[in-house]
């Protein structure tokens, strides 16, 4: 019996096509309620784009993990958070007073950028989300930073090898750079809310579409895969959902008897 159901946002929620959630997954996760199944949104995103972010308007989840796995939280406490070693914080700010690279910065409630170029643009734009605002990257230094994300691969690379404990997932074809801790991972926000709710793991399953979800998905008791996801995400699941576009989502949950088909 499943208790509950993991959701990536970016390519599985939201479709950047349209930048909307179909109407079926909006009938999907009403059904889900009905049926007392808990929802979870699991992504890469900062709790300041969740305040604006359509899914977060027009659905409705019991928690939520963000920064891909390093903040973890519900609506009554932080379940989990790794934030990042301050060695390589010291190594990041002595990189910055030497190169102008766009980094950027998230905390628990702050999210900021070193610097703004065509990349940081390009990339913001293909995720529907604005540039971040520029502060003093010296800030780093007082203030637990739970991700970054540099901007321009043959810039970041050294940058991103000196670092000693860190993980990174590649977005917008290698433009951008997600950096957390190397014991963050959306398996470790799966494995707080799991503890904090008594479930076991052949009672969730995940949905995802990025090389950032595999973690969630091969720690799901059931791993989807979404159509328009990558390929190594797909050989990893259990099943390979149709496109975003073509209501993936809501016909895989039919599909494996999770829902009824009510359309």
């Amino acid at each position: 019996m499943i208790k509950a159901i993991f959701f990536d946002c970016d390519g599985t929620l939201l479709s950047h096509t349209s930048g909307t959630v179909r109407e079926s997954t909006v009938q999907a996760f009403k059904q889900l309620r009905e049926q007392g199944i808990r929802c979870i949104l699991s992504t890469g995103r900062h709790v300041s784009e969740l305040r604006d972010l359509t899914p977060v308007h027009v659905l409705s989840f019991d928690a939520y993990i963000t920064l891909n796995g390093a903040y973890t939280y519900d609506a009554q406490r932080v379940l989990s958070s790794y934030p990042l070693e301050k060695e390589d914080i010291a190594r990041v700010y002595s990189f910055l007073n030497e190169n102008d690279l766009p980094i950027q910065f998230l905390e628990a409630e702050e999210s900021y950028i070193s610097s703004v170029n065509e990349t940081v643009i390009r990339s913001q734009a293909s995720i529907h989300t604005p540039v971040p605002k520029i502060l003093p990257y010296e800030r780093i230094l007082e203030h637990p930073v739970y991700m970054l994300i540099p901007f321009g691969i043959k810039q970041a690379e050294p940058l991103i090898h000196s670092l000693n404990h860190v993980q990174a997932t590649w977005w917008n074809h290698h433009d951008a750079i997600d950096v957390v801790h190397e014991s963050a991972g959306k398996d470790r926000g799966m494995e707080a809310i799991m503890d904090a709710y008594g479930w076991k793991r052949e009672e969730t399953m995940a949905f995802g579409d990025a090389m950032n979800d595999l973690p969630m998905i091969r720690m799901a008791g059931i791993g989807v895969a979404m159509g328009n996801g990558e390929d190594a995400l797909k050989k990893e699941a259990d099943l390979v959902a149709d496109d975003i576009d073509q209501d993936g989502l809501y016909h895989a949950l039919v599909k494996l008897g999770i829902l009824e088909d009510m359309r």
